[in-house]
């Protein structure tokens, strides 16, 4: 999604599809409609880049598919930055895709809205929190695993 639509200044959730080696994230309003996506690369620049992109509307949400699994590093990031997460389980965002495509192809693209649609509009959900032991833990898995044996 090239253009991006205006600030109305209500509310907009910025919610991410990650992955190990990219972050999908769309910019959906109240209304549950896409306003924007943006593919960045997982890391320094990419994180920057999500920033940015989030301060192109003035209320912003957090929201991201497997908080605390695979979104885990982008939690993590978020919170030492002080913004609130929601943890939006997978198998809702992809009832939610489902629901709204009547299909269930799969892009990144439609993943990200799926998160924000579902974090919009579900109850119960909660915001993510990274318990340090945990997140210790898997960063020693990272490593081990980035380790040629």
């Amino acid at each position: 999604m090239a253009q991006v639509l205006e600030d109305s200044g209500r509310q907009v959730m910025i919610s991410v599809d990650p992955h190990k080696a990219s972050w999908t994230a769309a910019a959906v309003d109240a209304s549950l409609r896409p306003l924007a996506t943006i593919r960045v690369s997982v890391g320094d620049d990419g994180y920057r880049s999500l920033r940015r992109f989030a301060r192109k509307w003035s209320n912003t949400h957090w929201a991201i598919e497997g908080a605390t699994g695979l979104g885990a590093p982008l939690t993590r990031r978020l919170s030492e930055d002080g913004v609130d997460v929601v943890d939006v389980p997978a198998k809702l965002a992809a009832r939610v895709r489902l629901l709204s495509t009547g299909h269930g192809r799969k892009s990144d693209d439609a993943d990200a809205v799926s998160v924000g649609v579902a974090a919009l509009t579900a109850h119960g959900l909660t915001t993510a929190r990274m318990d340090a032991a945990v997140t210790a833990l898997r960063a020693i898995v990272e490593q081990i695993g980035a380790v040629p044996v």
